[in-house]
């Protein structure tokens, strides 16, 4: 099994070199760009190779990414780390107050980035001006660097910021080690849609959506080239319908919102837009049961997914389409240990963070002496293994009386009347109130719906969990880059 970024780059070549690595839409020549896995690794190489024409003694050294999506991402994304370099991908969406504290915590060599955020935040160009390169520059690049085997696969190689609900984000240090120690996981499923389908994966193309700061593209993109598969990246969302025409795809992972756009085209007849996509992986936040019964009906496959940024996103799969199993995360990696602290679920194993960076309180906060990862989630395991998680630890309403309520028990509840599109949980005054959004142009009749709904519910639950407050929101519920609810 590969388990270095050089190892990754030697086998593009290796083994997949004349297949379709890359394709994605281009504005200016009107029409998609398609790149081979061999030309993939020559442009990483040449993008090391100017990195290391900069600064030979760049090894261990912290380099940003601040850009929008795209194949310039990917390129420098690798080559950073075939440099032995640090990489630090950064949220463009983030303000500068946001972008300035981690740039201060990471204390970058160099920021690779596209001119964005630049042209948004003049602050960066004054504040790290001597800092920034062009993240295409290596296109006219007249160096090229093979790079070299991993050193210390133990050592730090990736800061990858939480998208935290409350506070600010932290840095969590990922080795090679951690990195790659999950992929033959992230393979597996594919074969296991294989064995239950027939569908002939090895052809699969899958249709990136995701923030490539994030644990999940990083991971996908790896896996994606471990495979030698294609992946088609849209780069703007409001171009989804336009780049999903132009490169037809089996597979895409999906937040709440995605999943949701995808459901309403099914029920509404308009399954033809979506083309070949047939295979849907969810993951970051809990995906709406009965949202996915109804696509699984329709013949979609649909995969969950659990795991933490701190453990590169490993934990669990669900490829089960039994609708009885449809509320757990799924099975575990067989090559990970797993228990449960008072409910909390804990990981231990290679996928697990160093720790957060230049923050060992916060640390030791999750990460114990014997190398366990408490996660935080409330879980359950069944006798199969099945993982179902109840709540969030630091989530839990604790009242006056002692009472102990997990905001996300109830919105699973408030979530299955028809009239609600998303809830959101809290604690006022004492009590229990609920946040609720309707959809567009929502009115008393939406609410008289969720009051009944709310009624009848509260005469199943005991006193101190019953909702006594009920307020409608005018838009969407405040998500994270992850599609988490924000709580703060």
């Amino acid at each position: 099994m590969i388990s270095t970024v050089y190892q990754l780059v030697n086998n593009m070549e290796a083994s997949h070199a004349g297949k379709t690595a890359i394709q994605y839409y281009d504005e200016a020549k009107g029409g998609v760009v398609s790149i081979r896995y061999e030309q993939y690794a020559r442009d990483i190489r040449r993008a090391a190779g100017l990195l290391l024409h900069r600064d030979p003694d760049i090894r261990g050294k912290k380099v940003c990414l601040l850009a929008r999506n795209g194949y310039d991402f990917l390129v420098n994304m690798f080559s950073v780390l075939l440099t032995g370099a640090v990489l630090a991908p950064l949220n463009l969406q983030k303000n500068w107050d946001e972008i300035q504290y981690e740039l201060d915590l990471v204390e970058p060599a160099y920021i690779l980035h596209d001119g964005e955020f630049a042209a948004r935040e003049p602050a960066l160009a004054a504040a790290c001006g001597e800092k920034l390169l062009p993240l295409d520059g290596y296109n006219t690049s007249a160096w090229s660097d093979a790079g070299a085997e991993c050193a210390d696969p133990d050592a730090l190689s990736v800061i990858l910021f939480t998208s935290g609900t409350t506070g600010r984000s932290k840095g969590v240090m990922i080795s090679q080690r951690n990195l790659f120690a999950p992929m033959d996981f992230y393979c597996l499923p594919f074969a296991d849609i294989e064995r239950q389908t027939g569908w002939d994966t090895s052809t699969f193309r899958s249709f990136s959506v995701l923030p490539m700061f994030h644990v999940a593209a990083l991971t996908s993109s790896i896996s994606w080239a471990i495979m030698g598969n294609t992946v088609n990246l849209c780069t703007d969302l409001k171009h989804f319908y336009r780049d999903l025409a132009a490169m037809d795809s089996e597979v895409m992972a999906v937040v709440p919102v995605l999943l949701q756009t995808i459901h309403h085209d099914v029920v509404r007849g308009r399954r033809a837009r979506l083309g070949s996509l047939k295979v849907l992986t969810c993951g970051a936040a809990t995906m709406d049961a009965g949202t996915m019964s109804d696509l699984i009906g329709a013949g979609f496959f649909i995969c969950q997914m659990y795991g933490l940024t701190e453990t590169v996103g490993d934990g669990a799969w669900n490829n089960s389409q039994d609708l009885a199993d449809i509320h757990s995360v799924g099975l575990r990696d067989p090559k990970r240990e797993y228990k449960l602290d008072e409910g909390e679920l804990c990981i231990r194993g290679d996928s697990v963070m160093m720790g957060y960076y230049k923050d060992p309180e916060a640390t030791a906060e999750v990460l114990d002496a014997e190398g366990w990862l408490h996660t935080g989630d409330l879980a359950r395991i069944d006798e199969r293994g099945y993982i179902f998680l109840t709540g969030r630890k630091k989530n839990v309403i604790i009242l006056g009386s002692g009472e102990n309520v997990s905001p996300e028990e109830l919105e699973a509840k408030l979530d299955q009347c028809p009239a609600v599109v998303e809830s959101l949980v809290r604690e006022e005054g004492g009590k229990i109130g609920a946040l609720v959004w309707c959809g567009e142009n929502a009115g008393e009749e939406a609410r008289a719906a969720v009051q009944a709904h709310i009624t009848e519910l509260n005469r199943s639950l005991p006193l101190y969990k019953r909702i006594s407050a009920l307020h409608l929101a005018d838009g969407p519920l405040p998500r994270n880059a992850a599609g988490k609810l924000l709580r703060g």
